[in-house]
């Protein structure tokens, strides 16, 4: 009995898996995501300055692992190079050859390719839902992130006065959630926000029980969760501004 192919690695039968199995059109972007690990951190990072201009590169500088008994441990960073386009198998062959000659001549393991739809950036960047959340934790997945990686989790809580906003910033702080921006001056639709940031995990399960629980606080006294972004507070607030200074 023969062994089943290695999607990662088998560029023809991944290729023969979209358009037979999948329905994927051929004429249709997809990105395309190209994994590098290594111990050695500076050495993926010298890989990811010379990408960086042609692709999309994202580097995890630490990466949790889980075994077949559920025991967490601390794996090798990874480098992800990604391609949105829509390439043959002879391209995908090509680039993924091209990191596999990297790949060997400076130590690094090549762990393949994955491919996925698009994201569409403005609803990337922006505050998502809870369902788009686990959704993107998935796509992250795919492309290659561990179950259980460390990732920051930021949820933006809006409230429509002050005194609404002081009792979800009390009530967070009775649960643990300490790690905040409150603000107290409103913004040009007059309401209030809080920002929780909390360090989290590439763990589905988790995120939904710990939006549950933010909205749960913010929709008894008035507020409602806008939403959940895999941001620090710095990039929070490169991404949308500091709300305090508006």
């Amino acid at each position: 009995m023969s062994e089943e192919p290695n999607l990662s690695f088998d560029i023809d039968a991944l290729f023969d898996h979209m358009v037979n199995n999948l329905g994927h059109d051929l004429a249709d972007e997809l990105d395309w995501s190209f994994s590098l690990r290594s111990g050695n951190l500076d050495t993926l990072e010298e890989v990811a300055k010379e990408f960086e201009q042609e692709y999309l590169v994202q580097l995890y500088k630490s990466v949790e692992e889980t075994d077949v008994d559920g025991n967490s441990s601390s794996g090798d960073p990874m480098l992800c190079i990604i391609r949105r386009a829509a390439l043959t198998a002879d391209e995908v062959r090509s680039l993924a050859d091209r990191l596999g000659t990297i790949a060997a001549e400076r130590g690094l393991v090549y762990e393949g390719t994955n491919c996925y739809e698009p994201i569409n950036e403005e609803e990337f960047f922006g505050w998502l839902s809870p369902d788009d959340a686990c959704w993107q934790l998935q796509q992250a997945t795919d492309a290659g992130l561990e179950d259980n990686a460390e990732l920051p989790w930021a949820f933006f809580v809006l409230v429509p006065d002050l005194e609404g906003m002081q009792k979800i910033a009390a009530e967070l702080s009775t649960i643990g959630l300490n790690d905040r921006d409150d603000f107290d001056e409103p913004d040009e639709d007059d309401a209030f926000a809080v920002c929780t940031f909390v360090a989290g995990r590439n763990n589905e399960f988790e995120l939904r029980e710990m939006s549950t629980k933010i909205t749960q606080v913010a929709e008894s006294h008035g507020g409602r969760l806008e939403g959940i972004q895999f941001y620090t507070r710095d990039e929070v607030y490169e991404v949308f501004g500091d709300e305090s200074d508006e």
